[in-house]
């Protein structure tokens, strides 16, 4: 077991040395100039590369919280870098190559990884390896993870609900994976498959199944709380307010239904949008606003309290990212638009079709693209030095405040100004 996991690690570090050379031969092609970015008031924040052989292995995901970023290549390695500055903090071969995997999930210390018939947990600031599970069947979905259970959609319509302090204690005796059937909550049964990866929301967990039907069960005990029932099947996975679900049906229906702690408005339809043709990919929740893409009918903006469009831009087919004063999407040709947040109007546009595999980002401020081989860059608006943050803003750290004394750099005190060539620079 130690020689294999220590031959896994040799080939991850060789790796590395791999795609850092690549990267350093294509950043020039792949990366816009600060001259071109600055025309539309953006900067570089960082660049840099994940680890993965760039002559056989290709970029899959790219997922970001607050705090990371994490890239997953087709083999299975995983990369995790500082989401504000770009530094590469590990890479960790999980499952094998021929395993489909999910894009991984995080709670505020832990990161989750649905591969093949098996569930992993890293501690996301290093990697290390908390726990592995055996999955009683095949996932469906990415899984969910809060800070008490972690969750995952079957492809035979169940759903289940793991204990973390169950998988921990059992993990530490040794008796993981071979007792994995041990640390199941509960397990609930939909009409079909589970096709939205599950959304824990205080007390309730809620899932949607291609049986046209959403389910918010108990979060400690499984239990049926509401069942909300469409015409069609749902395939896109599922946004979340505070207070609100966002649920996208292939009957060319959008609902907004409430989220709330009386048993009496849980579960109650709040307003319909008719969309007029599917939405197949999540609907992105930032402020008051909520950013739908039905296929082949570009970018609708909706007010989240009443479902009104505010505008609709024909030529953006997928959201990256939103500010106080711009939203950020691809079009079909794989440019970035900068559209107005106000109107929708397009206000600028970036050729970066290169850079293909990109963030949806609704959590923070922050626009993050990579090629398939793996060239990560992130760009945010000038002067926009700290991050917004959208989904949870009450854990937006203080920021500093500065006196007139403090700002000033001393004339003897040259500034310390990251090399152009290097990943992670400016």
């Amino acid at each position: 077991m130690i020689r294999r996991a220590s031959h896994s690690l040799t080939y991850v570090l060789f790796l590395s040395l791999v795609a850092t050379a690549s990267g350093q031969c294509c950043r020039q092609s792949a990366l816009p100039s600060p001259r071109e970015l600055e025309r539309f008031g953006l900067e570089r924040a960082w660049w840099s590369q994940a680890t993965l052989n760039v002559e056989t292995d290709l970029l899959l995901h790219l997922t970001a919280d607050e705090e990371l970023l994490y890239a997953q290549s087709r083999t299975g390695i995983v990369t995790a870098f500082d989401a504000e500055t770009g530094e590469r903090l590990w890479s960790r071969l999980l499952g094998t190559p021929e395993a489909p995997s999910f894009p991984v999930a995080t709670n505020s210390d832990q990161l989750v990884l649905a591969t093949g018939m098996n569930l992993f947990a890293l501690d996301k600031f290093n990697g290390k390896l908390l726990w592995r599970l055996n999955l009683p069947t095949h996932p469906s979905t990415a899984p969910e993870i809060n800070d008490l259970q972690v969750y995952v959609g079957a492809l035979d319509g169940t759903a289940y609900a793991f204990d973390l302090a169950t998988i921990r204690q059992l993990f530490e005796d040794q008796l993981l994976p071979d007792f994995s059937d041990l640390t199941t909550v509960w397990r609930f049964r939909a009409g079909g498959a589970i096709t939205s990866p599950p959304v824990a929301a205080g007390a309730r967990v809620i899932f949607a199944s291609e049986d046209g039907s959403v389910y918010s069960v108990n979060l400690d005990d499984g239990k049926l709380r509401f069942q909300f029932q469409t015409n069609g099947p749902i395939q896109a996975p599922m946004g979340r307010s505070q207070d609100a679900l966002f649920i996208a049906s292939d009957d060319v229906r959008f609902f907004c239904i409430n989220l709330s702690e009386d048993n009496q408005l849980d579960g109650r339809l709040r307003w319909t949008f008719v969309s007029g043709l599917p939405i197949l990919k999540k609907p992105r929740i930032v402020g008051q606003q909520v950013f739908i893409t039905p296929e082949r009918s570009g970018m609708t903006a909706l007010s989240v309290d009443r479902g009104k469009a505010m505008w609709r831009q024909t030529k953006a087919t997928d959201f990256l990212a939103a500010s106080d004063q711009s939203v950020y999407a691809s079009d079909d040709t794989g440019n970035v638009l900068i559209l107005s947040r106000f109107d929708g109007a397009i206000t600028g546009a970036l050729p970066l079709r290169e850079m293909s595999v990109r963030v949806n980002n609704d959590r923070t401020d922050r626009i993050y693209l990579a090629t398939q081989q793996g060239l990560i860059m992130c760009l945010r608006e000038i002067g926009a030095d700290f991050p917004r943050y959208h989904k949870f803003p009450e854990r937006q750290p203080m920021l500093p405040e500065f006196t007139d004394e403090q700002s000033e750099v001393p004339e003897d005190v040259p500034a310390n100004q990251p090399g152009e060539g290097d990943p992670a620079a400016l």
